[in-house]
């Protein structure tokens, strides 16, 4: 009976190995623009990592009902950690989030990347931002309208509008 166990265990062990090389990274962000491409959506690469205050403040936030919603709506949302050991494809990279955030020349935190449907990098923005502004950014993103004008503009544009009102 234990040469049948064994010989289970082996197979399952082969198999759990073989099954990991198949799948390769554990995030394709390939993958996601092509979904963002089929939903039309743009997104949302949320860089964190462990024992950062801000970080932890901003996913909180991120989770707030409103937010999320906001979120759900216009973005596929990706969350990075740095610290984590996965791994990560895009393009022609493929190696650990320490080594893809790197590449990406991201060394402080939260940082956020917005990435169009074409594999753009579009926007980013550095260090915790509280819900409103981050709604504000989230709005320019999703208007489109960073392919006109600067974030600043919109947020005249917006005041602006919000005065006449």
């Amino acid at each position: 009976m234990s040469k049948i166990i064994n010989y289970f265990v082996k197979i399952f062990i082969f198999l759990t190995l073989n099954y990991s090389y198949i799948i390769g990274a554990d995030l394709e962000l390939d993958k996601i623009v092509l979904d963002a491409n089929r939903t039309n959506k743009h997104i949302m690469l949320f860089l964190h990592k462990d024992g950062c205050g801000f970080c932890e403040k901003m996913l909180f936030d991120l989770e707030d009902e409103n937010l999320s919603k906001r979120v759900d709506k216009d973005f596929i949302l990706v969350d990075i950690n740095r610290d984590d050991n996965e791994t990560i494809s895009f393009q022609e990279y493929n190696g650990t989030n320490r080594e893809f955030l790197k590449k990406l020349g991201v060394d402080l935190y939260p940082t956020v990347i917005f990435i169009d449907n074409n594999s753009s990098f579009i926007y980013n923005t550095i260090g915790y931002r509280n819900p409103k502004r981050f709604t504000t950014i989230l709005n320019y993103i999703s208007s489109k309208a960073y392919k006109k004008i600067t974030i600043e503009e919109f947020e005249d544009e917006s005041l602006t509008n919000n005065k006449s009102k």
